[in-house]
C-alpha cells in the first residue's frame, strides 16, 4: 500500500461523518474454509458502501507472536513489539483491515472491544494488544472514500467464531485486487482480476497447521502447474496461460539479450500500483521464538512460488506467524513444520481467488425511448463522486462530476442496452450498470452487478 503523508495528517470531516452512519455487516453466508483448531475465533465485518472490510484473528489465551515484514510500502501496527523475542504468551490477536492507513484504526477497535471484559475480570493493567496490516484498497478501484475504522474492528471481533473462515472477497480481501503487474493499462486494466482472502489447514498428529492471507499483490496468483489462475477483470473463460508466458510478454527483454529490442514497458500509474499481501500462520506445536521467526521468514520466502513477482517496491508484505504454544510434537521438527506450513501458504492463496460472476449478456438490443427517458438523471456514488445520465437521440450518454476511476471517463461514455434496464458502458473493460427500480422509480444505479457492486444513488432525475 501506499502512503501519502498528507493523507496520515488528518482524516476529512465529511469521510468521518460518512462512517459515523453505517452499519457493519456480519453476515456469515458465503464460501468458507471449516476446520478444527480451538482457542482461535475469526470474525469478519463490511462496509457495503465500500466496499471494504476487516478480518480479525482472536486468540482469548493469548498467543507467542513473530512477524516478517518485507517489500518496499508496508502499512503495519505493533510489529515492532513482535521482534523483540519475547517467549511469553501475549498478544491477543492480529487484524487485516481494507482502507489503507485509514483502516488501521480496526486494530485499535478490536482492542478498545476488549476492555469492558478486562475491567470486568479485573485485568485493567493489562491492555488489549492486536497487531495488523493493512491493504491498499481506496482510490481508482472503487468510487467510495468509506474505509474501515474502529467500530468495524470491533464488530468483526464481536462476531468472531471457532472453525470458519470466509473465503474470496470477504472482511479484508473485500476490494482486493492481483495481478496489476500484467495489467494493460491502456484498456484501464481490463485484465486486472479480483481477489479476496484464503486460508487452508492441515493437522499432522496433534500439530494444527492453520494459514490465512488477503491477497492484495501487484504479482499475479500462480497455480502449482505454473499457470496463472485469473487475467481478466470482467468475467471470462479464457485460459491465463502460464506464468512464463505472462513475465516474456510482459518483459520482452528476457527473450533477447539485444538492448536495442528492450522497451519500457507499460507506464506504471501512481494512483493504481500499491499492492500487499498479508498473511498469518498459526500453530499449537511448541516452538522456541528463534524457531517462530525463521517458521515466519520461510513461509513468507516460499509465497514467491504462488505470487509472482513477490515482495515489489510496490507491496507491503507481511507475515505474522503465532502459536498458541499448547502440544509437543517430537516426531515434526521445526524446519518440518515450516516447509508443511509453507504448501498450505499456498493453498491458502489459491483459495484467496474467488469464482467469477456469471457471464452477463452482450449483444446490443433496442428499447423504447420512454425506457430510456425512466433512467435519465444525476447519481451519486459514496464518493461523492456523480454520474450524470441524459439521452441524445437514442442513446444515452454519461457526463461526469468527480474522479470516475477505472469505470467512467471524463469525457463521457455511451450506455448500450443490452437487457432491460441493464446498459455496458463504453469502452475496453466491459463494465456494465444496472438501474434498479422500486414502485415504477429509480433509486439506484449499480455499477458491475455481483461480489464488486458498487452503488449509486439518485440525487435528481
Amino acid at each position: 500500500m501506499r502512503i501519502v503523508l498528507a493523507s496520515l495528517m488528518f482524516l476529512p470531516a465529511a469521510i468521518a461523518a460518512q462512517n459515523s452512519v453505517l452499519v457493519p455487516r456480519v453476515n456469515r453466508a458465503g464460501p468458507a474454509l471449516t476446520f478444527d483448531f480451538p482457542g482461535m475465533r475469526i470474525g469478519v465485518a463490511e462496509y457495503d458502501e465500500g466496499p471494504t472490510g476487516t478480518t480479525v484473528f482472536y486468540f482469548p489465551g493469548k498467543v507467542v507472536a513473530a512477524v516478517d515484514v518485507r517489500g518496499g510500502a508496508p502499512g503495519t501496527i505493533f510489529t515492532d513489539a513482535l521482534r523483540l523475542g519475547i517467549r511469553e504468551r501475549r498478544l491477543d490477536g492480529v487484524v487485516f483491515s481494507g482502507g489503507s492507513a485509514y483502516g488501521l484504526a480496526a486494530a485499535t477497535g478490536a482492542a478498545a472491544a476488549l476492555k469492558p471484559q478486562r475491567v470486568r475480570d479485573g485485568q485493567w493493567g493489562t491492555a488489549a494488544w492486536f497487531a495488523g496490516a493493512i491493504i491498499y484498497d481506496i482510490g481508482g478501484r472503487r468510487l467510495s472514500t468509506v474505509t474501515p475504522d474502529e467500530a468495524l474492528g470491533a464488530a468483526a471481533l464481536n462476531a468472531a467464531v471457532e472453525g470458519r473462515f470466509p473465503l474470496g472477497p470477504r472482511g479484508a480481501g473485500r476490494s482486493a485486487m492481483e495481478g496489476y503487474f500484467f495489467a494493460n493499462k491502456s484498456t484501464g486494466g481490463r485484465d486486472w482480476p479480483h481477489s479476496g482472502q484464503g486460508g487452508a489447514f492441515r493437522q499432522i498428529g496433534p500439530t494444527k497447521i492453520a494459514v490465512f492471507t488477503v491477497v492484495n499483490a501487484v504479482g499475479a496468483v500462480v497455480d502449482r502447474n505454473g499457470r496463472r489462475v485469473r487475467c481478466s477483470y470482467a468475467p471470462s473463460t479464457e485460459d491465463c496461460g502460464t506464468i512464463a508466458g505472462a513475465l516474456a510478454h510482459r518483459l520482452p527483454q528476457l527473450n533477447t539479450p539485444s538492448a536495442a529490442s528492450v522497451g519500457d514497458g507499460p507506464a506504471e500509474s501512481a494512483g493504481l500500483s500499491s499492492n500487499t499481501t498479508i498473511t498469518l500462520v498459526v500453530t499449537n506445536q511448541r516452538l522456541e521464538v528463534r524457531e517462530l521467526q525463521r517458521l515466519a521468514i520461510q513461509v513468507h520466502m516460499s509465497m514467491s512460488r504462488a505470487i509472482q513477482p513477490f515482495s515489489t517496491t510496490d507491496d507491503g508484505d507481511a507475515l505474522f506467524a503465532v502459536t498458541t504454544d499448547e502440544v509437543d510434537n517430537p516426531s515434526l521438527s521445526a524446519l518440518d513444520l515450516s516447509t508443511i506450513a509453507s504448501e498450505t501458504a499456498w493453498d491458502a492463496v489459491l483459495a484467496s481467488v474467488p469464482p467469477q460472476d456469471p457471464v452477463g449478456p452482450t449483444a446490443p438490443i433496442r428499447v423504447k425511448a420512454s425506457d430510456l427517458d425512466s433512467v435519465i438523471g444525476t447519481y451519486e456514488f459514496p464518493s461523492g463522486t456523480r454520474v450524470v445520465v441524459a439521452r441524445e437521440g437514442d442513446q444515452l450518454h454519461t457526463t461526469l462530476v468527480g474522479s470516475g476511476g477505472m469505470f467512467f471517463s471524463p469525457k463521457g461514455n455511451t450506455l448500450t442496452p443490452v437487457a432491460a434496464r441493464e446498459f455496458l458502458v463504453s469502452g475496453p473493460r466491459e463494465d456494465r450498470v444496472i438501474f434498479d427500480v422500486v414502485d415504477g422509480h429509480v433509486t439506484t444505479m449499480t455499477l458491475n452487478p455481483g461480489q464488486w457492486a458498487q452503488k449509486a444513488t439518485v440525487i435528481h432525475q
